[in-house]
């Protein structure tokens, strides 16, 4: 039956065309949101995710990496005596006020790390350097930020909180899931511009030895540390995500929208095998009166449906990864997992089944004797 159920599709352009027109769009709709939600989700994890830190030590109850409270400095000489860790640093994340040259105001996020290891800071830039934010008042932020600064040049002064700050460098790729500007530095100009005294920092970044169990470093600590939150760096970034999403709608929307998107495809390719059914009840009726049975029949349209949905899965992967090359920027990344593009194609290949079901129905109360009829 295979070879009918493809002759058939073949037969009908029109309503095969439609049909993969709707397996296509089901695809890319659910790879491209998908892609975006990925992206833009993971926009929330940036400093996590940039770091090279194992674990993350910070402020009780902490919710999210960007929204910090202090803690004592004094406390990491304990953390550093614990067996299995490398390195342990202060880090600073906090805010601030830019005044533009216009008059204006900008938030601004300013990030310190260590002078030495610079452990947190960006490691590649599209002008400057590392060393560079080592310099006295020194920062750096991400190209797309410009704009948002002033469009200040390298060597150029601004003001964060009234205090003295000289572009060194500029990076591209570090922008957050809010709008605010990342203004990375070293502790004393993070200190200096945010008013953060030297006895206390938003968090310690820890590097664990080598061969260390993160898991049982992780527990360590948290034992020495009993009012302090220790997570790993995954951990942290999970927990950033799911700050934005139970506060903000995005998870909803970008839900929502996809799911009409698969409801639409799934009417358009229901409706195309629905009509390619109808064009050929008469070939139906006359196999089924030379003796083919009604799970043959049905093969026929279920052949058809996974045909459509194999071509469609071609045409769509090639669109997505074509969108997403073309498309992809760092104020609206779309990262597409392999998983997301392996269950894109399952989520096509169910609709199309879905969608063979009415068909099926129509054909097994085809009577054999309008055969007869003329």
């Amino acid at each position: 039956m295979s070879w009918f159920a493809l002759k058939t599709l073949l037969c009908n352009r029109g309503k095969a065309l439609t049909a993969l027109l709707g397996v296509v769009f089901s695809l890319v709709l659910v790879d491209i949101q998908g892609g975006l939600y990925f992206g833009l989700i993971g926009k929330a994890s940036l400093l996590t995710d940039r770091c090279a830190a194992d674990l993350w030590i910070g402020h009780r109850h902490v919710e999210n990496v960007d929204f910090a409270q202090t803690i004592p400095v004094q406390r990491i000489n304990r953390i550093r005596g614990v067996p299995g860790v490398a390195a342990a640093e202060p880090y600073i994340v906090g805010n601030g006020i830019a005044t533009l040259p216009d008059g204006g105001y900008e938030d601004v996020w300013v990030i310190g790390a260590d002078p030495e290891s610079l452990l947190g800071a960006p490691q590649s830039f599209v002008a400057g350097s590392a060393d560079d934010l080592r310099r006295p008042d020194a920062i750096s932020f991400d190209e797309l930020d410009a704009s948002k600064l002033g469009n200040p040049a390298i060597g150029d002064v601004i003001e964060v909180n009234g205090r003295r700050a000289k572009v060194a460098a500029t990076t591209r790729g570090l922008l957050g899931f809010m709008t605010t500007p990342y203004l990375y530095c070293t502790l004393d100009t993070s200190r200096r511009l945010t008013g953060i005294p030297g006895s206390q920092c938003s968090y310690f970044l820890v590097r664990s030895a080598r061969g260390a169990d993160i898991s049982e470093l992780r527990r360590t600590l948290a034992a020495q540390a009993p009012d302090l939150d220790v997570m790993t760096a995954a951990e942290f970034g999970r927990q950033s995500q799911d700050y934005f999403l139970r506060r903000t709608g995005i998870g909803i929307s970008f839900g929502a929208s996809t799911l009409l998107g698969l409801l639409v495809g799934l009417s358009i390719v229901g409706q195309s095998l629905y009509a390619l059914a109808l064009d050929h009840l008469h070939e139906y009726a006359t196999l089924k009166a030379i003796g083919a049975e009604d799970r043959q029949i049905g093969a026929v349209v279920v052949v058809q449906a996974l045909a459509v949905a194999a071509v469609g899965s071609v045409v769509g992967v090639a669109l997505i990864l074509a969108t997403q090359q073309m498309f992809s920027t760092p104020i609206a990344p779309i990262l597409i997992p392999h998983a997301l593009l392996l269950a894109g194609v399952i989520v096509v290949f169910a609709i199309c089944l879905v969608s063979s079901v009415l068909p099926v129905i129509r054909i097994r109360g085809i009577d054999p004797a309008i055969v007869l009829q003329g």
